[in-house]
């Protein structure tokens, strides 16, 4: 038995047969002296017709990611749909209890003022997604989302309003850990225009 491979050890062969010294890993693995920052990728709500609440959206090479489509499938409805054509997420405008959101797979039918919970003192909204905690904290020109925490707060997306719309810059870790969706989601609600509590 060759005490040097693991799998060896399981029962499976051995490549560089039996005995012999195990390999050197030393400088095997990358190695940053400083951390790189993830890239960042800029998606445009656009069309507005006439408002977010229905428009489309562009992701990177201005080709369209979403759709936003207001009173669909019917009255009191925003749904949300993918470059497929497939619902990803829908908001049930509620007059009395207020807005309910669901994101298919993500977030489960619940009230907005749950999900994007308004902090006491009233400067920033709570969003939980994929089991984190995360804070969309307005700044000078952007709102930014944050993990939250943490000892060290990261910047995950942004949002600002340009000329002839919004953008959302989202990093490429935040896509990678399934956020996109929610973050076009809350972007719609915040920019909405619209009471969400």
């Amino acid at each position: 038995m060759n005490i040097t491979n693991p799998y060896a050890q399981a029962g499976w062969a051995s490549s560089s047969g039996a005995g012999g010294p195990a390999p050197s890993i030393f400088g095997a693995l990358p190695f940053s002296s400083s951390p790189s920052s993830p890239s960042i990728h800029q998606f445009k709500f656009t069309a507005f017709n006439p408002d977010i609440l229905d428009c489309t959206i562009l992701g990177p090479q201005s080709s369209s990611y979403f759709r936003v489509l207001n009173n669909t499938p019917s009255p009191n409805f925003t749904l949300f749909q993918n470059r497929e054509g497939k619902s990803i997420a829908v908001i049930e405008w509620r007059e009395s209890s207020g807005p309910v959101v669901e994101v298919r797979d993500i977030i489960h039918k619940q009230f907005v003022s749950s999900w994007l919970q308004l902090s006491t003192d009233r400067k920033y909204r709570h969003m939980k997604a994929r089991d984190r905690n995360f804070v969309w904290v307005p700044q000078d020109q952007y709102v930014g989302l944050y993990t939250y925490g943490t000892t060290t707060p990261e910047l995950y997306a942004r949002l600002s309003r340009t000329e002839g719309g919004v953008t959302l810059e989202i990093t490429s870790t935040a896509i990678r850990e399934g956020l996109l969706e929610c973050c076009i989601v809350a972007v719609v609600l915040l920019q909405s225009g619209r009471t969400i509590e």
